[in-house]
């Protein structure tokens, strides 16, 4: 089958990531895609030799005339090139896709990669609303990351799939020799999106009771750290730093910064935690999971509960209660036996969002809707 991806560039960005991984595995698995980017920003996602690549855009200089001219030269590649279907990625690249492709009868998918909910905290802007309850109506076909969003839209658009993100680390055969760590990822910048000002808070309140029972101990026990991996400003980053302190965790929270190799990361941890006060799919809880962590994970209406599917997989509490996240992550600490049974669960359970069966659900799909 032919298999055109739009998205806006071949770095950084999550859903860059995820298209990349798309792409490779459609590849590999015989089908002919070609990918369709802004190729002025750097590549840092690299693509199969075998795909093909073209320009999204005509010019990187100016934001008008780079996205006006994307639509004609979208449409000459499509004329070209004659795939069966078109991915756009995000909602301007799927915008593009769908105008370019007026009159060729090639089947337009949508791929949402947020979710359709938020808590009064972080309410959708006006343009948000716009794009995600009005845009996507234009499509025939659209894709979201769970079922939670799903029943959301399932009265407003007609021919919406689920299509979880993939896993693009391998999972562990065994499990490693793992660090008293606790790790969460994100950007720093979006210290309120991800939680981070709970994390600390929470962290604060196991800390003080992980120092009374070591004070209890006869024998002395390595202490825990957390540590958050992530880039950002300085401000956010003096914000966070100044959290610490007043609760007290300043000697055990480390800011690491970018990480490039974050796989190395998750397998040095012996607990990952997702504080996240809302998030649309969970990609670095389901990486974690597959390199042995033990994971918690802040679960808004249910998305993250569709990851770990019980108690056996990991906890899951609700976002901004302090006080169960505290919890959550005191259990996994206290309890060493509970903690190496998740672990174990948590690889296998990972399985499932591998690439190998994200490609399989997403050929079965495009076979549905092109044919």
């Amino acid at each position: 089958m032919k298999i055109c991806i739009i998205c806006s560039r071949l770095s950084f960005g999550g859903a860059e990531r995820v298209a990349v991984a798309w792409a490779n595995g459609f590849s590999q698995k015989g089908h002919e895609v070609m990918v369709i980017s802004n190729l002025y920003d750097p590549i840092t996602y690299q693509l199969d030799e075998k795909i093909a690549i073209r320009h999204l855009v005509p010019t990187n200089q100016n934001k008008f005339r780079k996205w006006l001219g994307a639509f004609g030269k979208v449409r000459r590649h499509l004329k070209e090139f004659r795939p069966k279907v078109v991915i756009g990625v995000l909602p301007t690249c799927s915008f593009v896709a769908r105008i370019a492709s007026l009159g060729l009868h090639i089947p337009v998918v949508a791929t949402e990669h947020d979710s359709f909910e938020r808590p009064k905290s972080a309410p959708f802007s006006f343009m948000d609303k716009v794009l995600k309850f009005g845009l996507n109506r234009i499509y025939r076909n659209v894709t979201v990351l769970t079922k939670a969003d799903k029943d959301v839209i399932a009265t407003g658009l007609s021919h919406v799939q689920i299509m979880p993100n993939p896993l693009a680390l391998k999972p562990l055969l065994s499990i490693p020799s793992k660090s008293q760590v606790i790790l969460a990822a994100g950007r720093l910048d979006a210290w309120h999106y991800k939680g981070f000002d709970n994390l600390i808070r929470a962290w604060g309140q196991v800390n003080e009771e992980l120092k009374i029972d070591n004070g209890k101990s006869s024998s002395i026990i390595e202490p825990w750290k957390l540590q958050i991996a992530g880039t950002g400003s300085e401000e956010s980053l003096n914000y966070l730093k100044k959290l610490c302190k007043e609760n007290v965790v300043e000697d055990s929270v480390d800011f690491l910064g970018f990480q490039k190799n974050i796989e190395k990361l998750y397998q040095e941890a012996s607990i990952f935690v997702l504080s996240s006060r809302y998030e649309g799919f969970g990609l670095v809880l389901i990486e974690a999971m597959s390199q042995g962590c033990a994971c918690v994970a802040c679960d808004y209406k249910g998305r993250q509960r569709e990851i770990i599917q019980n108690d056996s997989q990991g906890l899951c509490c609700e976002p901004e209660d302090v006080e169960a996240l505290s919890e959550a992550i005191k259990k996994m600490i206290m309890d060493n036996k509970y903690r190496e049974s998740i672990r174990l669960n948590a690889i296998e359970r990972s399985k499932f969002y591998s690439i190998e069966n994200t490609i399989e659900r997403w050929e079965k799909y495009l076979t549905q809707i092109s044919s």
